[in-house]
């Protein structure tokens, strides 16, 4: 089943390719700035929200939206793949009923369009968090790990909740709700340390906490997580893609029939 997957991808790497580069194109086509979007976005919102919070928080402007630009990094990639990747199926239904294509290349090609956009992303907003004061030290060099082992974990979900999504079209609905819930449950805008001692349990059962620290640490302080940390994260982004690996293939032959 998994050996099969990854064969089928491999089998139609062409259309992948195809399928990642109209992802990439098609995106901010006809818009005035273009792919310089892809920056702008993350951008203006890192601006917004450091602005308020740094006053509400009292800290620095500029330690403050460094602290921040560490969290949404992998928020965002995280929150994309899946509020986008779900619903490949659903808006490619027209295309998949009148050729034999393996549906996981849609689901694929649209988490690979969104991580090559967030790498982009990171690195021009990070030029400029150098400029503000962020470290450059070699624990930067992890952040390519990180990347994988963060688009492994959020595709294995998105590949589950995309299968789902074909019969409970509420589903992204309900998604994007709880979506917005963890962006306030993973500590993006604030600190750990600023959680009463009694809700720490909470933090410690959301995966997304250990994800924002292995980017942190190193964009905000300098510093690699933990052995330990990894090893949680690496357990997290296997089982997550195996999950999601065998989920898809178990159920992606009635999908034609579903949609």
């Amino acid at each position: 089943m998994f050996i099969a997957f990854f064969k089928e991808l491999f089998q139609y790497k062409l259309v992948l390719k195809q399928l990642i580069w109209q992802q990439l194109t098609i995106r901010y086509r006809r818009t005035a700035l273009g792919f310089f979007w892809t920056l702008l976005n993350p951008l203006l919102t890192m601006i917004v929200t450091s602005v308020v919070f740094s006053m509400i928080m009292r800290w620095p402007l500029k330690t403050f939206a460094i602290f921040l630009f560490s969290g949404l990094v992998p928020f965002t990639l995280f929150s994309n793949c899946i509020g986008q990747g779900m619903q490949a199926l659903l808006n490619n239904e027209s295309l998949i009923k009148k050729i034999h294509i393996p549906k996981q290349v849609f689901v694929i090609s649209i988490s690979v369009s969104l991580l090559v956009d967030a790498i982009f992303s990171t690195l021009c907003l990070f030029i400029i968090a150098l400029a503000i004061g962020a470290p450059f030290t070699a624990s930067l060099f992890i952040l390519p790990i990180n990347f994988l082992l963060l688009f492994c974990f959020a595709v294995g979900l998105t590949l589950a909740l995309s299968i789902a999504t074909v019969s409970f079209r509420d589903l992204p609905n309900i998604v994007g709700v709880i979506l917005q819930a963890l962006y306030y449950l993973t500590p993006i805008i604030y600190p750990l340390t600023f959680v009463p001692e009694a809700y720490k349990w909470i933090f410690a059962l959301n995966p997304l906490t250990l994800f924002v620290e292995i980017f942190r640490l190193p964009i905000y302080e300098g510093n690699i997580a933990s052995i330990d940390v990894y090893a949680k994260v690496i357990a997290l982004a296997l089982l997550s893609m195996a999950f999601g690996v065998y989920t898809f293939k178990k159920h992606d032959r009635f999908i034609v029939f579903k949609l």
